[in-house]
Protein backbone atom coordinates (compact mmCIF):
# COMPACT_ATOMS: atom_id res chain seq x y z
CA UNK A 1 0.00 0.00 0.00
CA UNK A 2 2.82 2.22 0.89
CA UNK A 3 4.90 1.69 -1.99
CA UNK A 4 1.23 2.45 -4.14
CA UNK A 5 0.81 5.22 -2.34
CA UNK A 6 4.45 5.91 -3.14
CA UNK A 7 4.16 6.14 -6.83
CA UNK A 8 1.08 8.10 -6.94
CA UNK A 9 2.84 10.91 -5.35
CA UNK A 10 5.60 10.72 -7.71
CA UNK A 11 3.21 10.49 -10.83
CA UNK A 12 1.44 13.81 -9.66
CA UNK A 13 4.72 15.95 -9.09
CA UNK A 14 5.45 14.30 -12.58
CA UNK A 15 2.66 16.06 -14.22
CA UNK A 16 3.06 19.15 -12.04
CA UNK A 17 6.61 19.12 -13.44
CA UNK A 18 6.46 18.75 -17.09
CA UNK A 19 3.02 21.41 -17.34
CA UNK A 20 5.37 23.87 -15.58
CA UNK A 21 8.23 23.29 -17.57
CA UNK A 22 5.70 23.06 -21.34
CA UNK A 23 4.53 26.60 -20.18
CA UNK A 24 8.51 27.65 -19.26
CA UNK A 25 9.31 26.66 -23.26
CA UNK A 26 6.22 28.60 -24.51
CA UNK A 27 7.09 31.70 -22.43
CA UNK A 28 10.96 30.71 -23.75
CA UNK A 29 9.78 30.91 -27.41
CA UNK A 30 7.47 34.11 -26.79
CA UNK A 31 10.21 35.93 -25.50
CA UNK A 32 12.72 35.02 -27.97
CA UNK A 33 9.48 35.99 -30.77
CA UNK A 34 8.36 38.91 -28.37
CA UNK A 35 11.79 41.17 -28.08
CA UNK A 36 9.59 44.16 -29.12
CA UNK A 37 7.65 45.92 -26.39
CA UNK A 38 4.81 46.33 -28.53
CA UNK A 39 4.68 43.08 -29.62
CA UNK A 40 4.27 41.93 -25.81
CA UNK A 41 1.52 44.61 -25.46
CA UNK A 42 -0.14 43.49 -28.60
CA UNK A 43 -0.32 40.03 -27.15
CA UNK A 44 -1.66 40.91 -23.57
CA UNK A 45 -4.39 43.28 -25.25
CA UNK A 46 -5.16 41.80 -28.51
CA UNK A 47 -4.74 37.90 -27.91
CA UNK A 48 -6.60 37.17 -31.26
CA UNK A 49 -5.97 39.69 -33.40
CA UNK A 50 -2.18 38.89 -32.45
CA UNK A 51 -2.00 35.13 -33.19
CA UNK A 52 -2.96 36.00 -36.36
CA UNK A 53 0.58 37.39 -37.10
CA UNK A 54 2.25 34.39 -36.32
CA UNK A 55 3.22 31.82 -39.23
CA UNK A 56 0.59 29.37 -39.39
CA UNK A 57 -2.89 28.62 -40.88
CA UNK A 58 -4.79 31.31 -39.61
CA UNK A 59 -2.22 33.76 -40.96
CA UNK A 60 -2.33 32.16 -44.60
CA UNK A 61 -6.06 32.35 -45.08
CA UNK A 62 -6.24 35.63 -43.62
CA UNK A 63 -3.40 36.81 -46.18
CA UNK A 64 -5.71 35.89 -49.09
CA UNK A 65 -8.74 37.34 -48.22
CA UNK A 66 -9.38 39.62 -50.37
CA UNK A 67 -11.90 41.91 -48.61
CA UNK A 68 -9.40 42.49 -45.73
CA UNK A 69 -6.46 43.17 -47.82
CA UNK A 70 -8.34 45.95 -49.58
CA UNK A 71 -8.98 47.33 -46.47
CA UNK A 72 -5.66 47.90 -45.65
CA UNK A 73 -5.31 49.27 -48.98
CA UNK A 74 -7.53 51.41 -48.60
CA UNK A 75 -6.49 52.46 -44.84
CA UNK A 76 -3.40 53.05 -46.14
CA UNK A 77 -3.95 55.46 -48.88
CA UNK A 78 -6.35 57.39 -46.28
CA UNK A 79 -3.16 57.90 -44.27
CA UNK A 80 -0.23 58.53 -46.46
CA UNK A 81 -2.90 61.02 -48.35
CA UNK A 82 -2.64 62.98 -45.43
CA UNK A 83 1.26 62.58 -44.08
CA UNK A 84 3.46 61.50 -47.24
CA UNK A 85 2.63 65.09 -48.93
CA UNK A 86 3.40 66.90 -45.93
CA UNK A 87 6.55 68.26 -46.12
CA UNK A 88 6.09 71.50 -43.94
CA UNK A 89 5.78 71.73 -39.71
CA UNK A 90 1.81 72.10 -39.99
CA UNK A 91 0.75 70.33 -36.95
CA UNK A 92 -2.52 68.60 -38.12
CA UNK A 93 -5.27 68.45 -35.13
CA UNK A 94 -5.59 65.17 -33.29
CA UNK A 95 -9.34 64.54 -33.48
CA UNK A 96 -8.38 64.26 -37.76
CA UNK A 97 -5.99 62.21 -37.25
CA UNK A 98 -8.12 60.01 -34.96
CA UNK A 99 -10.50 60.14 -37.58
CA UNK A 100 -8.70 58.55 -40.13
CA UNK A 101 -6.89 55.59 -37.95
CA UNK A 102 -9.96 54.67 -35.90
CA UNK A 103 -12.04 52.27 -36.70
CA UNK A 104 -15.10 52.67 -37.97
CA UNK A 105 -18.54 50.45 -37.37
CA UNK A 106 -18.97 49.84 -41.18
CA UNK A 107 -14.77 48.64 -40.95
CA UNK A 108 -15.40 46.56 -37.86
CA UNK A 109 -18.88 44.88 -39.39
CA UNK A 110 -16.61 43.79 -42.69
CA UNK A 111 -13.22 42.60 -40.53
CA UNK A 112 -16.05 40.61 -38.62
CA UNK A 113 -17.82 39.08 -41.11
CA UNK A 114 -15.04 38.06 -43.51
CA UNK A 115 -12.87 36.37 -40.15
CA UNK A 116 -16.22 34.77 -39.56
CA UNK A 117 -15.97 32.81 -43.23
CA UNK A 118 -12.57 31.67 -42.83
CA UNK A 119 -13.38 30.19 -39.23
CA UNK A 120 -15.68 27.71 -41.21
CA UNK A 121 -12.92 26.68 -43.82
CA UNK A 122 -10.69 26.69 -40.44
CA UNK A 123 -13.20 24.52 -38.28
CA UNK A 124 -11.33 21.05 -38.28
CA UNK A 125 -7.88 22.92 -38.22
CA UNK A 126 -6.36 21.63 -34.60
CA UNK A 127 -4.67 25.35 -34.65
CA UNK A 128 -7.96 26.99 -34.46
CA UNK A 129 -9.47 24.31 -32.49
CA UNK A 130 -6.92 25.18 -29.42
CA UNK A 131 -7.43 28.99 -29.84
CA UNK A 132 -11.17 28.05 -29.78
CA UNK A 133 -10.97 26.00 -26.78
CA UNK A 134 -8.73 28.49 -24.62
CA UNK A 135 -10.40 30.32 -21.68
CA UNK A 136 -8.38 33.23 -23.10
CA UNK A 137 -11.41 34.58 -26.12
CA UNK A 138 -14.47 33.75 -24.04
CA UNK A 139 -15.51 32.68 -20.30
CA UNK A 140 -19.11 31.84 -21.71
CA UNK A 141 -19.78 28.35 -23.48
CA UNK A 142 -20.21 29.82 -26.76
CA UNK A 143 -22.40 26.77 -29.14
CA UNK A 144 -20.24 27.94 -32.26
CA UNK A 145 -17.44 29.50 -34.24
CA UNK A 146 -18.72 32.49 -35.19
CA UNK A 147 -20.02 33.37 -31.53
CA UNK A 148 -16.97 33.43 -30.05
CA UNK A 149 -15.07 34.73 -33.14
CA UNK A 150 -17.69 37.84 -33.41
CA UNK A 151 -17.80 39.00 -30.02
CA UNK A 152 -13.68 38.57 -29.65
CA UNK A 153 -13.15 40.26 -33.14
CA UNK A 154 -15.34 43.19 -31.66
CA UNK A 155 -14.21 43.41 -27.99
CA UNK A 156 -10.21 43.61 -29.98
CA UNK A 157 -11.36 46.05 -32.62
CA UNK A 158 -13.12 48.11 -29.55
CA UNK A 159 -10.18 48.21 -27.62
CA UNK A 160 -7.88 49.79 -30.41
CA UNK A 161 -10.62 52.59 -30.33
CA UNK A 162 -10.61 52.84 -26.65
CA UNK A 163 -6.92 53.02 -26.16
CA UNK A 164 -6.96 55.86 -28.90
CA UNK A 165 -9.64 57.79 -27.58
CA UNK A 166 -8.08 57.61 -24.15
CA UNK A 167 -5.01 58.59 -24.76
CA UNK A 168 -5.15 60.27 -27.90
CA UNK A 169 -8.38 62.73 -26.89
CA UNK A 170 -8.36 62.13 -23.01
CA UNK A 171 -11.47 60.56 -22.60
CA UNK A 172 -11.80 58.79 -19.16
CA UNK A 173 -10.31 55.64 -18.39
CA UNK A 174 -12.02 53.34 -16.01
CA UNK A 175 -10.01 54.67 -13.39
CA UNK A 176 -8.94 58.04 -14.07
CA UNK A 177 -6.96 58.85 -11.04
CA UNK A 178 -4.41 56.60 -12.30
CA UNK A 179 -4.80 55.31 -15.76
CA UNK A 180 -5.75 58.89 -17.55
CA UNK A 181 -3.03 60.15 -20.33
CA UNK A 182 0.08 61.91 -18.98
CA UNK A 183 0.15 64.76 -21.07
CA UNK A 184 -1.88 67.61 -21.51
CA UNK A 185 -3.50 66.60 -24.98
CA UNK A 186 -4.35 70.28 -25.96
CA UNK A 187 -0.66 71.26 -25.67
CA UNK A 188 1.54 72.20 -28.50
CA UNK A 189 3.98 69.83 -27.52
CA UNK A 190 1.46 66.95 -27.03
CA UNK A 191 -0.03 67.59 -30.48
CA UNK A 192 3.34 67.32 -32.19
CA UNK A 193 4.21 64.33 -30.56
CA UNK A 194 1.02 62.69 -31.62
CA UNK A 195 1.47 63.82 -35.32
CA UNK A 196 5.11 62.46 -35.40
CA UNK A 197 3.65 58.92 -34.37
CA UNK A 198 1.44 59.39 -37.39
CA UNK A 199 4.04 59.87 -39.81
CA UNK A 200 5.91 57.25 -38.35
CA UNK A 201 3.43 55.27 -38.87
CA UNK A 202 3.00 56.17 -42.50
CA UNK A 203 6.30 55.43 -43.40
CA UNK A 204 6.13 51.69 -41.72
CA UNK A 205 2.87 50.79 -43.66
CA UNK A 206 4.54 48.65 -46.23
CA UNK A 207 5.79 46.45 -43.43
CA UNK A 208 2.04 45.44 -42.26
CA UNK A 209 0.24 42.78 -44.06
CA UNK A 210 -2.71 42.36 -42.09
CA UNK A 211 -5.88 45.11 -42.19
CA UNK A 212 -5.69 45.82 -38.35
CA UNK A 213 -2.05 46.49 -38.10
CA UNK A 214 -2.06 50.08 -38.95
CA UNK A 215 -4.77 51.21 -36.08
CA UNK A 216 -2.97 48.60 -33.66
CA UNK A 217 0.41 49.76 -33.90
CA UNK A 218 -0.94 53.79 -33.15
CA UNK A 219 -2.66 52.41 -30.58
CA UNK A 220 0.57 50.69 -29.16
CA UNK A 221 2.88 53.66 -29.73
CA UNK A 222 -0.07 56.02 -27.51
CA UNK A 223 0.56 53.56 -24.38
CA UNK A 224 3.96 53.86 -24.99
CA UNK A 225 4.53 57.37 -25.26
CA UNK A 226 2.22 57.49 -22.27
CA UNK A 227 4.38 55.01 -20.13
CA UNK A 228 1.39 53.04 -20.03
CA UNK A 229 3.18 49.86 -20.85
CA UNK A 230 2.31 48.44 -17.34
CA UNK A 231 0.78 45.00 -19.15
CA UNK A 232 4.62 43.92 -20.69
CA UNK A 233 6.52 45.10 -17.71
CA UNK A 234 8.71 42.00 -16.51
CA UNK A 235 7.38 39.81 -19.14
CA UNK A 236 8.14 37.12 -19.58
CA UNK A 237 8.13 36.75 -15.73
CA UNK A 238 8.77 32.92 -16.04
CA UNK A 239 12.53 33.46 -17.09
CA UNK A 240 12.87 36.44 -14.82
CA UNK A 241 11.49 37.51 -11.58
CA UNK A 242 9.33 34.07 -11.06
CA UNK A 243 12.28 31.80 -12.86
CA UNK A 244 13.34 30.29 -9.50
CA UNK A 245 9.64 30.12 -7.90
CA UNK A 246 8.82 28.24 -11.36
CA UNK A 247 11.34 25.66 -10.79
CA UNK A 248 10.99 25.13 -7.09
CA UNK A 249 7.03 24.31 -8.35
CA UNK A 250 8.38 21.12 -10.25
CA UNK A 251 9.76 19.96 -6.91
CA UNK A 252 6.95 20.78 -4.53
CA UNK A 253 5.00 17.84 -2.38
CA UNK A 254 1.62 19.59 -2.36
CA UNK A 255 0.78 17.09 -0.07
CA UNK A 256 2.74 18.46 2.41
CA UNK A 257 0.99 21.81 2.71
CA UNK A 258 -2.63 23.03 3.87
CA UNK A 259 -2.92 25.81 1.10
CA UNK A 260 -1.03 25.84 -2.58
CA UNK A 261 -0.88 29.68 -2.12
CA UNK A 262 -0.63 32.54 -0.03
CA UNK A 263 -1.98 35.25 -1.87
CA UNK A 264 -1.31 38.61 -0.72
CA UNK A 265 -2.60 41.63 -2.18
CA UNK A 266 -0.89 45.18 -2.48
CA UNK A 267 -1.38 48.14 -1.19
CA UNK A 268 -0.05 51.44 -3.42
CA UNK A 269 1.42 54.65 -1.07
CA UNK A 270 -0.45 57.72 -1.54
CA UNK A 271 2.11 59.93 -1.70
CA UNK A 272 5.05 60.57 -4.51
CA UNK A 273 8.91 58.89 -3.23
CA UNK A 274 7.27 56.34 -1.22
CA UNK A 275 8.20 52.84 -2.25
CA UNK A 276 6.29 50.14 0.05
CA UNK A 277 3.50 51.69 2.12
CA UNK A 278 2.58 51.03 5.92
CA UNK A 279 -0.25 48.60 4.73
CA UNK A 280 1.58 46.74 2.38
CA UNK A 281 4.22 46.53 5.32
CA UNK A 282 1.78 45.09 7.46
CA UNK A 283 0.16 42.53 4.71
CA UNK A 284 4.06 41.69 4.13
CA UNK A 285 4.47 40.55 7.85
CA UNK A 286 1.46 38.71 8.53
CA UNK A 287 2.46 36.25 5.27
CA UNK A 288 5.73 36.03 6.41
CA UNK A 289 4.31 34.40 9.52
CA UNK A 290 2.13 32.00 7.85
CA UNK A 291 4.74 31.47 5.85
CA UNK A 292 6.58 29.92 8.70
CA UNK A 293 4.47 28.06 9.87
CA UNK A 294 4.55 25.95 7.19
CA UNK A 295 1.07 26.74 5.46
CA UNK A 296 1.87 27.21 1.85
CA UNK A 297 4.96 26.46 0.09
CA UNK A 298 4.55 29.92 -1.94
CA UNK A 299 3.81 33.33 -2.03
CA UNK A 300 1.98 35.07 -4.35
CA UNK A 301 2.29 39.63 -4.43
CA UNK A 302 0.06 40.76 -6.36
CA UNK A 303 0.20 44.77 -7.36
CA UNK A 304 1.48 46.50 -9.94
CA UNK A 305 2.46 50.33 -10.63
CA UNK A 306 -0.71 51.67 -9.08
CA UNK A 307 -0.93 54.49 -6.39
CA UNK A 308 0.01 57.19 -6.69
CA UNK A 309 -0.38 58.62 -10.63
CA UNK A 310 2.71 57.49 -12.61
CA UNK A 311 4.39 55.85 -9.67
CA UNK A 312 8.64 54.27 -10.01
CA UNK A 313 7.24 51.70 -7.81
CA UNK A 314 5.47 48.32 -8.19
CA UNK A 315 3.40 46.97 -5.33
CA UNK A 316 4.53 43.44 -6.24
CA UNK A 317 8.35 44.00 -6.36
CA UNK A 318 8.61 46.44 -3.40
CA UNK A 319 6.73 43.31 -1.33
CA UNK A 320 9.13 41.20 -2.81
CA UNK A 321 11.92 43.11 -1.66
CA UNK A 322 10.51 43.65 2.22
CA UNK A 323 9.85 39.89 2.48
CA UNK A 324 13.30 38.74 0.97
CA UNK A 325 15.42 41.50 3.36
CA UNK A 326 13.19 41.49 6.35
CA UNK A 327 12.08 38.04 6.96
CA UNK A 328 14.48 36.29 4.77
CA UNK A 329 11.77 34.64 2.72
CA UNK A 330 13.56 32.67 -0.06
CA UNK A 331 13.17 34.29 -3.30
CA UNK A 332 12.48 30.67 -4.72
CA UNK A 333 9.23 30.55 -2.83
CA UNK A 334 7.83 34.10 -3.96
CA UNK A 335 5.78 34.46 -6.76
CA UNK A 336 5.05 38.37 -8.26
CA UNK A 337 1.70 39.29 -10.13
CA UNK A 338 3.14 43.14 -10.90
CA UNK A 339 -0.13 43.68 -13.17
CA UNK A 340 -2.81 44.21 -10.83
CA UNK A 341 -4.33 47.70 -10.45
CA UNK A 342 -7.56 46.55 -8.51
CA UNK A 343 -8.53 43.88 -5.76
CA UNK A 344 -10.61 41.95 -8.54
CA UNK A 345 -7.48 41.61 -10.60
CA UNK A 346 -5.40 40.71 -7.55
CA UNK A 347 -7.54 37.35 -7.15
CA UNK A 348 -8.28 37.84 -11.06
CA UNK A 349 -3.94 37.30 -11.96
CA UNK A 350 -2.93 35.57 -9.04
CA UNK A 351 -5.55 32.26 -10.23
CA UNK A 352 -3.83 32.77 -13.86
CA UNK A 353 -0.36 32.55 -12.24
CA UNK A 354 -1.55 29.45 -10.76
CA UNK A 355 -3.22 27.51 -14.20
CA UNK A 356 -0.25 28.62 -15.98
CA UNK A 357 2.40 27.67 -14.09
CA UNK A 358 0.70 24.21 -12.30
CA UNK A 359 -0.09 25.03 -8.86
CA UNK A 360 -2.54 22.46 -7.90
CA UNK A 361 -6.17 24.81 -8.48
CA UNK A 362 -8.01 22.11 -6.67
CA UNK A 363 -6.22 22.47 -3.44
CA UNK A 364 -7.27 25.61 -1.36
CA UNK A 365 -5.55 28.71 -1.62
CA UNK A 366 -5.21 31.20 1.39
CA UNK A 367 -5.88 35.56 0.66
CA UNK A 368 -3.81 37.20 3.73
CA UNK A 369 -4.12 40.63 4.52
CA UNK A 370 -4.97 43.37 6.42
CA UNK A 371 -8.68 43.72 8.17
CA UNK A 372 -9.80 46.71 5.82
CA UNK A 373 -9.58 45.00 2.47
CA UNK A 374 -10.35 41.18 4.58
CA UNK A 375 -13.72 42.50 5.11
CA UNK A 376 -14.18 44.15 2.13
CA UNK A 377 -13.64 40.78 0.36
CA UNK A 378 -16.32 39.06 2.16
CA UNK A 379 -18.59 41.42 3.53
CA UNK A 380 -18.91 44.46 1.25
CA UNK A 381 -20.66 43.36 -1.61
CA UNK A 382 -16.92 42.35 -3.04
CA UNK A 383 -18.65 39.29 -5.26
CA UNK A 384 -20.71 42.02 -7.13
CA UNK A 385 -17.95 44.43 -7.97
CA UNK A 386 -16.15 41.17 -9.56
CA UNK A 387 -19.67 40.75 -11.51
CA UNK A 388 -19.67 44.29 -12.72
CA UNK A 389 -16.21 45.06 -13.43
CA UNK A 390 -15.03 41.11 -14.79
CA UNK A 391 -18.07 40.09 -16.00
CA UNK A 392 -17.42 36.82 -13.58
CA UNK A 393 -16.09 35.70 -10.55
CA UNK A 394 -12.12 34.56 -10.55
CA UNK A 395 -12.08 32.74 -7.49
CA UNK A 396 -14.46 30.56 -5.28
CA UNK A 397 -15.03 31.31 -1.54
CA UNK A 398 -13.79 29.32 0.89
CA UNK A 399 -14.18 29.68 4.81
CA UNK A 400 -13.02 33.49 6.64
CA UNK A 401 -10.35 32.04 9.09
CA UNK A 402 -9.65 35.17 11.19
CA UNK A 403 -9.65 38.78 10.25
CA UNK A 404 -6.82 38.34 8.30
CA UNK A 405 -6.85 35.23 6.31
CA UNK A 406 -9.74 33.89 3.43
CA UNK A 407 -9.47 30.61 1.68
CA UNK A 408 -10.53 30.22 -2.10
CA UNK A 409 -10.03 28.15 -4.74
CA UNK A 410 -9.04 29.94 -8.29
CA UNK A 411 -11.45 29.47 -11.16
CA UNK A 412 -10.49 29.27 -15.05
CA UNK A 413 -12.67 32.11 -15.89
CA UNK A 414 -9.81 34.21 -15.24
CA UNK A 415 -7.94 33.16 -18.33
CA UNK A 416 -10.27 35.25 -19.82
CA UNK A 417 -8.47 38.32 -21.80
CA UNK A 418 -10.43 41.50 -21.45
CA UNK A 419 -8.44 45.10 -22.90
CA UNK A 420 -11.13 47.52 -21.44
CA UNK A 421 -8.43 47.64 -19.30
CA UNK A 422 -5.63 47.93 -21.59
CA UNK A 423 -3.04 48.51 -18.45
CA UNK A 424 -3.83 45.05 -17.27
CA UNK A 425 -5.96 43.25 -20.05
Amino acid sequence: MKKSINTIVFIAILIVSLTCNYYKAEAQNSYQQSTDKRIILAEKNFPFLSSILNPGIVNDFVSKNEELTNLLKKKSIAIQSKFNNSQTRTVIPIKTIVSIIEWQKEEIDLIIEQIKKISLELEEQSAFLKMKDSHKFSFLKLQNNTDWIGKTLERELEGMNRIIHIYALAEKPNSPQIDSVSYNVKSEYYQKVINIVALNLSDDLDQMSFCFEPTMNFALWLLEINKRDEASRFEPMVLGENSQAAEQITRTNWDNYQYSVILVPGHGPEEKGVDLSPLGMMRCKLAANRFKKGLAPFIILSGGYVHPFQTPYCEAIEMKKELMSRYGIPESTLIIEPHARHTTTNFRNAARLMFKYGIPTDKKALCTTTVDQSIYITDMDFNQRCMKVLGYMPYRLGNRLNRNDIEFYPLNASMFIDNSDPLDP
